[in-house]
């Protein structure tokens, strides 16, 4: 008995209740103590209580506390006041029999403390305040909590089929077990067909206790009841869920024995850690939810996914390993950003939307063919291959830890896009087309399989190396290869996807065969070391610099573009190469040696400065090849590159063009043997003691300065095998003078008769340009002429009908002549050609004495030229094309008594171009100015109507030519200026014709040119080749010519004349030279 109430028989209720102490006497019952009274009986069970029942109620608090052995029903069911908290506390028991346990209403709390124990074992049929259901051990109704804390149990050990230990019979009951629930049926029912109930189980509940069965119901419910489940404990049994959208929430740590019913309704399973551990999802059978969501912790999930019913997986954080075959799922799986989809090839579904990270463990080899989309990434683990015949669209990193991924197994389709993390192997194998612009990193090395070409375009790092097995690699970056080796086995191919690239990676040729290299139509470079058996094939229209130390013994063919050396010694010297037609081997002034070389191409050894040399220990063949060589062209101790044979297995063989590349030098006289440019060492043969043909130079000779040089084989002497570039030649001389003098070596033991003497081969430009003032100065003085050739006979004094002398008059003139010139001097110029051209004036004042005007005048001409040049006399060197333009001013004056003076101020403007037969052609300008004065004196010959003219005239001439560059020199003009004096005679008449008053006319004239000498100067930096031609002629004329005044104001006049060369340093004639004018007064 405790101290506030007592419990006592109430005739009136029928029933035991509790009363206060404090109402002992003669109180009166009141409603609110009658209320009490009620509340109690309510409270506890229908049957009898002993005098000390171990649940007491607190009417106050609206609750029930049992703290002892309790052997009758807690409760009336639905008729238990609401709200009502039952407590169970440590080491109290209820034990009803064939009772329900614990049976309340709406909004019950009952809590079961760790030790307390509620249970009962009723049979079929047992008592129970809710009818129909059978004696639960717990039973509640609607929105009410149960919870056993840990160390308390709830239990149902009688035979009754429809005895539960847990029962609640209406919707939004929250069951929390912490302890033990067990029940030798089933553990929990729910018995609404409606609505939703929840249970937290982080402790045992066990179905079919006592009967050995591990797939009893552990809970069970009908309709559309909705049971949301959280699992943290273990299950003996089964789950069989209803109609409704049950929620079934799993954690790792907690176990179940039998099977997994979702029942109908939309159903959903989750997977959770409350500490990221790792677990096992394997029930006997998992059936009837639709969707799984793994939230945390690191699942393996030993079930099939499509046989359970589930359409939609989603992994939205920890790890989800597949444990089953899902390869025939076709529902939806997402991995969000913070999940894990870990599963083999052969496990995997098709389609996976991938946010987080699909990790494909891989312990042995298999192929997947689904595709996986979304930002994240995969992984590749486990010592297998995993091959990836789907076009992937997943746009995260793709990490290899370990074995192999390979894209593609040999068809079109298997491809990645994005950064790949490579720390074991990335295999690729396809027959077509694939790039790869995402970077690479990682310890992990690259295999690339298949005929197709695969493209790296990314900066990429992997350092485990690359091996091409088969078809091509083309790369688009610097350092698409990482900073491993790449392997290359015969027939492969490495490309290039970019202009500019260049590939430190060391290169191991694996086999004997031929891989390529290949260019395209892109510069790039190799300055890893290359070493190995097989053999190099460079295609593509690029260039492809090697630096790297190489060292493979296969051949080296140069098929397309150019192979160029980046470093000294970077060319193979146990390879022997090959330079295809149309293909360049270029030393790029670093010097080489080779095994052998068969040269159908170019081979250039031309750098920035002189001095580089190619290696040849074995065969050279030069199959009409090129050999381009930097001279520096000055005398014979210049340097120059060369091609040096070495050892008596090296020969030279076949037909090679030599090119010579100018680096220095203006040309100057060899002396002794010249430059040597080719060289045979050790035994080694060039044919320069046979048939002297296996080397050749371009063109026959090159050309710096005043010089040309030519190719020599053997020494001076005709001694070696070496051969040399000299700018002198032999010739042989007949003289019965002493031979003396530098570079003459005598022809026999005496000092007389046939003599060698080396003379200097002057290029073909040199006569060209020294023949040039005098061709200019030949065509200023065809210009300025004399007044008759000018404009004809002056008819003031004639017997005219009009001739008043006051007229001003109009005139032109055509004029052709001839240019014949020999010169003396350096090189001995001789000019022969034609000039054609115009002149026409205008009086701008006139009286009758006095005449002043202008004129203009265009002369063209091309002049062909011979003259010492390659050694030889008198040799054709090609022709100058000229055209020259004037302008001029003459002031006339007439006198009565037949006596004229004429005074003539011409400027002229002169463009040449020099066109030598056999080098390119040269152009330049000059300028030149003239003045003459002419003084004549007729005297009439009786009545004859003749008179003779004695005339006098004075030029002086004025000419200068600017520098002109030519190939291989800069060359500067200075020409002499001088005086022409000219004496003649002219016979001339006048008669009337039908066609008017006729004046014809002849003359003699004999010209002196002053001597002189023009000089052409070749400039170099130190020092200069001037080459002199000799100016100075006498000239003799004779030329006819006539005036016909056809009325008073228009008359025609022409003149046809011959030149010949009557002595001094320059012979100037012509053949025929003449002029045809009109002249008008106005």
């Amino acid at each position: 008995m405790n101290r506030i109430f007592r419990v006592i028989w109430n005739d009136a209720l029928a029933l035991w209740t509790v009363a206060s102490e404090l109402g002992r006497g003669h109180a009166r019952s009141t409603s609110a103590t009658q209320g009490v009274a009620l509340l109690a009986a309510t409270l506890l069970a229908a049957a009898s209580l002993p005098a000390s029942a171990a649940c007491t109620t607190d009417t106050n608090a609206n609750a029930v506390n049992c703290t002892g052995n309790q052997g009758t029903t807690v409760g009336t069911g639905a008729a238990t006041t609401p709200g009502v908290s039952v407590t169970v506390t440590s080491g109290a028991t209820v034990d009803t029999g064939n009772s329900s346990g614990i049976s309340v209403g709406d909004q019950a709390a009952i809590v079961i403390q760790n030790g307390g124990i509620v249970q009962n074992n009723a049979a079929s049929g047992g008592a129970s305040p809710y009818p129909g259901i059978g004696a639960n051990t717990i039973e509640v109704n609607n929105n009410s909590t149960i919870t056993i804390d840990a160390g308390g149990s709830v239990a149902a050990s009688g035979s009754g089929g429809n005895s539960e230990a847990i029962n609640p019979l209406g919707s939004g009951n929250i069951i929390t077990n912490n302890g033990a629930i067990s029940s030798a049926h089933t553990a929990i029912w729910f018995q609404a067909n409606s609505g939703s109930n929840t249970v937290v189980n982080t402790g045992s509940i066990v179905a079919g206790a006592g009967t050995n069965s591990t797939t009893t119901t552990v809970i069970g419910a009908s309709g559309t009841m909705a049971v949301d489940f959280t699992n943290k404990g273990s299950l003996v049994g089964s789950l069989a869920f209803a109609g409704g959208s049950d929620v079934l929430r799993w954690y790792t740590g907690a176990t179940i024995t039998g099977n997994i019913s979702g029942g109908a309704g939309a159903d959903l399973l989750t997977l959770n850690s409350d500490n990221g551990a790792s677990d096992t999802f394997a029930p006997r059978s998992l059936t009837g939810f639709e969707t799984l969501v793994n939230n945390s912790g690191t699942w393996k999930f030993n079930v099939a996914l499509a046989p359970a019913g589930i359409t939609s997986t989603t992994v939205l954080g920890g790890t989800l390993i597949l444990g089953a075959d899902n390869s025939a799922y076709a529902g939806s799986m997402t991995v969000g950003s913070g999940g894990v989809l870990q599963s083999s090839a052969q496990f995997a579904p098709a389609t996976i939307t991938d946010n987080g990270l699909v990790r494909f463990a891989q312990p042995d080899n298999a192929t997947y063919s689904g595709l996986l989309s979304g930002t994240g990434g995969i992984e590749k683990t486990g010592t297998g291959t995993l091959t990836l015949i789907g076009d992937q669209t997943f746009t995260g990193l793709t990490t290899v830890s370990a074995g192999t991924l390979q894209l593609g197994n040999g068809g079109t389709t298997g491809s990645i896009v994005g950064n790949i993390l490579n720390n074991a192997t990335l295999a690729i194998n396809r027959s077509n087309a694939l790039t790869l612009s995402g970077t690479i990193s990682g310890t992990g090395s690259l295999v690339k399989e298949g005929a197709s070409a695969t493209t790296l375009t990314a900066a990429n790092s992997y350092s485990g190396g690359t091996a091409l097995k088969q078809g091509r690699l083309n790369v688009g970056n610097s350092l698409a290869l990482g900073t491993g080796a790449l392997a290359m086995d015969n027939g492969t191919t490495l490309g290039f996807a970019a202009d500019g690239l260049n590939l430190a990676n060391a290169i191991v040729l694996t086999g004997s065969d031929d891989p390529v290299i290949d260019t395209g139509s892109f510069s790039a470079a190799l300055s890893g070391n290359i070493s190995g058996s097989g053999f190099i094939t460079k295609l593509g229209s690029g260039t492809l610099t090697l630096s790297g130390a190489n060292s493979y013994t296969g051949a080296t063919d140069v098929a397309e573009g150019t192979l160029r050396a980046g470093a000294s010694g970077t060319f193979s010297a146990a390879s022997a190469h090959t330079v295809e037609s149309g293909a360049t081997l270029d030393l790029a002034g670093f010097s080489q040696t080779v095994a052998s070389l068969a040269n159908s191409g170019t081979v250039s050894l031309v750098g920035t400065a002189p001095g580089t040399t190619l290696t040849v220990t074995g065969a050279y063949a030069g199959n009409n090849g090129v050999l381009r060589l930097g001279t520096f062209l000055g005398d014979s101790n210049s340097v120059s590159d060369r091609l040096v044979l070495d050892g008596a297995s090296a020969s030279a063989s076949g037909r090679t063009s030599v090119q010579i590349t100018q680096l220095g030098g203006l040309g100057a006289l060899t002396t002794g043997n010249g430059i040597e440019v080719i060289s045979a060492r050790n035994g080694a043969t060039t044919t320069a003691q046979t048939t002297k043909d296996a080397f050749s130079l371009a063109g026959g000779h090159v050309d710096a300065g005043a010089y040309e040089y030519r190719l020599h084989a053997a020494d001076a002497s005709g001694a070696g095998e070496n051969w040399y570039l000299r700018s002198t030649t032999t010739a042989t001389v007949s003289t019965g003078t002493p031979a003396t003098g530098a570079g003459v070596s005598t022809g026999g033991t005496g000092t007389t008769g046939p003599i060698t003497v080396q003379v200097p081969t002057y290029r073909a430009e040199v006569p060209l340009l020294s023949a040039l003032p005098s061709q200019v100065r030949q065509m200023d003085l065809a210009m300025i002429g004399n007044l008759h050739q000018r404009i004809g006979d002056d008819d003031v004094k004639a017997g005219g009908p009009a001739s008043t002398g006051t007229e001003r008059r109009a005139w032109g003139r055509v004029i052709a002549t001839d240019i014949d010139i020999r010169q003396q001097g350096t090189v001995s110029p001789h000019s022969k050609g034609n000039v054609k051209g115009f002149q026409a004036g205008t009086d701008l004042f006139a009286t009758s004495n006095w005449r002043a005007g202008v004129y203009v005048g265009q002369l063209d001409g091309r002049v062909r030229v011979n003259g010492f040049a390659s050694g030889i006399a008198n040799l054709a060197v090609g022709s100058n094309d000229l055209r020259s333009q004037y302008l001029g001013a003459y002031g006339t004056w007439t006198a009565d008594s037949d006596f004229y003076a004429d005074a003539v101020l011409q400027a002229g403007r002169h463009r040449y171009t020099i066109e030598p037969l056999s080098t390119s052609r040269g152009a330049g300008k000059g300028d030149s100015l003239m003045a003459s004065i002419e003084v004549g004196q007729a005297f009439a010959l009786g009545e004859s109507g003749w008179k003779i003219e004695p005339q006098l005239q004075l030029i002086h001439q004025h000419l200068g030519l600017d520098n002109i560059a030519i190939s291989g020199a800069n060359v500067r003009q200075d020409s002499n200026d001088g005086w022409i004096a000219r004496i003649g005679v002219r016979l001339k008449g006048e008669m009337a014709t039908a066609l008017g008053t006729l004046q014809p006319y002849g003359r003699f004239n004999l010209y002196k040119a002053s001597s002189g000498a023009d000089v052409v100067r070749f400039v170099g930096p130190a020092a200069t080749t001037d080459v002199t031609g000799r100016t100075g002629s006498t000239v003799s004329e004779l030329a006819g010519g006539l005036t016909l005044a056809l009325n008073q104001t228009t008359s025609i006049y022409g003149e046809v004349g011959k030149l010949w060369a009557s002595g001094g340093a320059m012979d100037v004639k012509t053949s025929l030279q003449g002029s045809l004018g009109l002249r008008m007064k106005w």
